[in-house]
């Protein structure tokens, strides 16, 4: 019997295998197809220590670039107006309350980045599986919608220090994620991020993906 059971059982798929293999396939086809994302967003970035969540609401556009690396433009309207700016060597973030920019160079780090950027749009299953331990959770629904949720743990350990896990809920229908949550410390610090009105390959110029903000504000140089 043994000679039998035993390769049996091997052949028996994973819980949730068939599930996470579907999710795979639509990320591959949406990745395939991506050149830029336009959205809706609304974060909720928790402090586990003061049990304070910090909210706020936006938009988001991004467009892949030759080079492959992402331009990203992060626009927050409430409660607190500030724009993100995340180009091939820097990371801008315009305060219009405070009337100050502040760049971040990150071209020594954009490797780093990238690996953040994989969790958001364009990210085949092949390049998630190469940074991240991916587990299955399961078939969830967001409001009207249904999405694969999938758990991911960094391969590195420099991203490790920055962020202990992420989950991902794609979206079955678009192959883009409908949201995120960013787990960034052992006493459970996360930001969650919920995408809606999210529209594949809208026309993107240079124009929709530049920082502008009159003359006359401050300019800062912190460092990383």
């Amino acid at each position: 019997m043994l000679g039998v059971t035993l390769p049996l059982a091997a052949q028996t798929p994973a819980p949730g295998s068939s599930e996470m293999n579907a999710a795979f396939a639509r990320l591959d086809k949406t990745a395939q197809q991506f050149k830029a994302v336009t959205a809706d967003i609304q974060r909720d970035v928790y402090e586990a220590v003061i049990n304070d969540h910090e909210k706020d609401m936006g938009t988001i556009k991004a467009r892949r670039e030759k080079s492959h690396e992402t331009r990203m433009l992060i626009d927050l309207t409430s409660p607190d107006a500030k724009t993100a700016l995340v180009d091939e060597i820097t990371v801008s973030v315009y305060y219009p309350k405070i009337k100050t920019v502040q760049v971040y160079d990150i071209g020594a780090k954009r490797g780093l980045v990238d690996k953040f950027l994989l969790l958001g749009f364009g990210a085949s299953s092949a390049e998630l599986k190469e940074q991240y331990d991916i587990k299955w959770v399961g078939m969830e629904k967001l409001g009207t919608e249904n999405t694969w949720h999938l758990q991911l743990i960094p391969k590195s350990s420099e991203v490790l220090q920055r962020l202990r896990k992420a989950d991902l809920w794609i979206d079955e229908t678009t192959g883009l994620p409908a949201q995120q949550r960013f787990v960034t410390s052992t006493t459970g610090d996360y930001m969650l991020v919920t995408y809606t009105n999210v529209r594949l390959n809208p026309p993107l110029g240079d124009g929709a993906l530049k920082l502008n903000y009159p003359k006359g504000v401050t300019v800062e140089h912190p460092r990383l």
